[in-house]
């Protein structure tokens, strides 16, 4: 039976840290501060930046929320970031995704209109942030290789949905630490064998019980980035794996909280 990680317990330890650091820089005269834009009603999007909300409050920041409507002007939505990009007091800057179908078009554009420096959700293209997403997959990796030792150097790691916003800069960051990598998607050809042969399966697809417990060899890391329904049967893989990230309370939990580290490194 696998080791069933908590993503809250460690998302919580993770704040502990953070307030100590933004206590830190309150000391300076810092006091930092995230802007947060919602494009339209999406339940979803207004449901996450709520909880986005609740933890910077916990570790002692600010997250403005800019409410849009979605039948917005491409131009207005632009000035609105450039005048977050200006500010002085805001040290973050985000658009929630997805965008309304008026807009989704424009979705680059949008992204990297955020300043540089302030892209503490790791949108931009060439963002110095690693998305909060993929940040958070690399500190539960490394946590799972610590409680759960592979053999094998390099270890080789299978993410299915190689090409999505989580998946691309999460490949391009475990390449450069030494991964292994082969690169799937729904579409791949003997998607069973690549990922049964893998050492650490990571699923990032959106497909609900994609993966499946013929799909993982025995003592294999799984990790799923699945929302809001998992990617992975947890119930048929727990039993073969031996670290598993449930759906809820695995990666999501983790993920806010990278963001948070990425709002504080900003500062």
């Amino acid at each position: 039976m696998a080791t069933i990680f908590d993503g809250r317990r460690f998302a919580a330890e993770k704040e502990i840290s953070l307030q100590n650091r933004v206590l830190g820089l309150k000391a300076r005269g810092v006091y930092p501060k995230l802007a947060s834009i919602i494009v339209g009603e999406d339940p979803a999007s207004v449901l996450y930046v709520n909880l986005k909300k609740k933890a910077a409050e916990r570790i002692g920041a600010e997250l403005d929320i800019y409410k849009i409507p979605a039948n917005v002007k491409l131009d207005d939505l632009i000035l609105l970031i450039d005048t977050l990009n200006t500010d002085e007091t805001v040290q973050g800057v985000m658009v929630q995704l997805p965008l309304p179908e008026s807009l989704s078009s424009h979705k680059s554009q949008i992204t990297n209109s955020i300043a540089p420096a302030k892209d503490v959700d790791g949108l931009r293209s060439d963002s110095i942030f690693l998305h909060p997403t993929s940040k958070a997959v690399m500190d539960i990796l490394r946590l799972a290789l610590k409680e759960q030792p592979l053999k094998g150097d390099p270890c080789k790691v299978v993410v299915v949905g190689a090409t999505g916003m989580v998946g691309t800069p999460l490949v391009k960051e475990l390449k450069s630490e030494g991964y292994e990598v082969i690169e799937c998607n729904t579409n791949t050809t003997d998607l069973r064998g690549q990922s049964s042969q893998a050492d650490i399966v990571i699923s990032c697809a959106g497909v609900p019980n994609l993966i499946m417990d013929d799909m993982v060899k025995p003592g294999a890391i799984v990790i799923d980035v699945g929302s809001p329904r998992g990617d992975v049967d947890f119930e048929l893989v727990s039993k073969k794996a031996s670290f598993i990230t449930p759906v809820p309370g695995g990666v999501g939990p983790v993920t806010i909280s990278s963001l948070l580290e990425n709002l504080i490194s900003a500062c």
